[in-house]
């Protein structure tokens, strides 16, 4: 039986981007590890997947003695347990899993690239990152993009060879799941009354969704810009932002912009969700926007697409493979000016509609996560089938 071991910082983000991948590869053969930090969630969602779990608390930023800790540790795992396959997810799953790996004697290492640091750096600092990444992805057997753009960032910075990259279909590396939980056509209209009762929302308010980690890397504080400028410029208009997430210390946001999404009266800001309900609150949006700098493969973009609404979106790396313009999605430049001009493009009810249906089929054809973890499957058993 081939060993694959999954190594990702959180144990949510090993939830949304390998899921029942997980599972689904058990039952196709293989044996299946992971490595992450644990919550409360964690425990739970390996006994469902059937996947040998150990915890180990990985931090965010660079804790040089913890590094070098947890590295040994991963060396000593792969190599007890003759693990045969290490896919190393984010910046700190990679350094941990590839070289620590080829060491412990695992013949396939597999980067999973899902976005590129990079992006938002200058100068010195991007360089330094660059080589960083280029050095952890020369211990790799293969690199795995997220989006065609993804690849073309990472060849152009120099951190990958082009013949050594690979992509599973259009991208992402787990899709959304559209039929059973991202599908407006199975949710309760009753749901959507209440969420709507619970936030004050009125019938004739254009509910504009934002989904995503609190952080000036998403353009939040463009997307706040925006709507104030829709305020004094259109103040007939009843354009309300409904903001689903979490602040954040790491990258975080102005005061002004805080104080603005907590106080003012045209948004709506939940704070955190619980991944399992997060559905429910796409069927209160009429339109959603990213206006993020940077992305891997904006999942949040499917997950509204999948639920019929019309995307807007930057031109940022990851952003720009998620939507069809003028089909599914337009784009816009991180700017309160571009970002409002685009908002009210989807004032139009039908053409609004037109565009959500579109965004749906697009989904369902290239992203439902059934496609792409049989994709995923197909591309590691092409690689393992390779061994001596």
């Amino acid at each position: 039986m081939i060993r694959v071991l999954e190594i990702m910082p959180l144990s949510y983000s090993a939830m949304a981007f390998i899921g029942d991948q997980l599972s689904f590869f058990k039952k196709n053969g293989y044996e299946m590890h992971l490595i992450c930090t644990p919550d409360k969630d964690t425990y739970g969602f390996v006994e469902k997947e059937e996947a040998i779990y150990f915890p180990m608390d990985i931090p965010r930023a660079i804790k040089p003695l913890r590094d070098i800790k947890n590295m040994w540790r991963i060396f000593r795992y792969v190599r007890k347990h003759k693990i045969d396959v290490v896919i190393g997810h984010q910046s700190k799953g990679i350094l941990y899993g590839m070289l620590p790996s080829k060491l412990g004697g695992a013949k396939f290492r597999i980067v999973l690239a899902h976005g590129v640091l990079e992006d938002t750096m200058t100068g010195l600092k991007q360089k330094i990152f660059a080589t960083e990444n280029k050095l952890m992805s020369s211990f790799a057997t293969h690199v795995l993009c997220v989006s065609p753009s993804v690849m073309r960032r990472r060849v152009e910075l120099g951190i990958d060879k082009p013949e050594r990259q690979r992509i599973l279909g259009r991208g992402t590396c787990n899709g959304v799941d559209a039929l059973k939980k991202f599908n407006p056509q199975i949710i309760s209209p009753k749901i959507a009354e209440f969420i709507r009762g619970k936030y004050g929302l009125k019938k004739d308010d254009f509910v504009v969704g934002f989904c995503g980690r609190l952080v000036r890397d998403k353009g939040v504080t463009e997307l706040v810009g925006a709507i104030k400028l829709l305020k004094e410029q259109t103040p007939e208009k009843q354009v309300k932002l409904f903001v689903v997430g979490m602040l954040e210390k790491r990258d975080a946001l102005p005061e002004d912009t805080v104080n603005f999404l907590k106080n003012s009266d045209d948004v709506i800001f939940t704070g955190r969700v619980d991944y399992s309900e997060i559905q429910n609150y796409y069927t209160v949006m009429d339109a959603f926007v990213l206006p993020s700098y940077r992305e891997g493969f904006p999942t949040v973009v499917l997950e509204a697409s999948a639920m019929a609404l019309p995307v807007i979106v930057s031109r940022s790396t990851g952003c720009i493979d998620s939507i069809i313009e003028n089909q599914t999605g337009v784009y816009c430049d991180i700017t309160p000016e571009s970002i409002a001009e685009a908002i009210l493009t989807f004032e139009d009810k039908e053409k609004a509609h037109q565009y959500g249906q579109a965004a749906r089929q697009f989904v369902l054809e290239h992203f439902e996560h059934t496609k792409v973890k049989a994709l995923m499957l197909d591309l590691v058993n092409q690689i393992t089938s390779k061994r001596d």
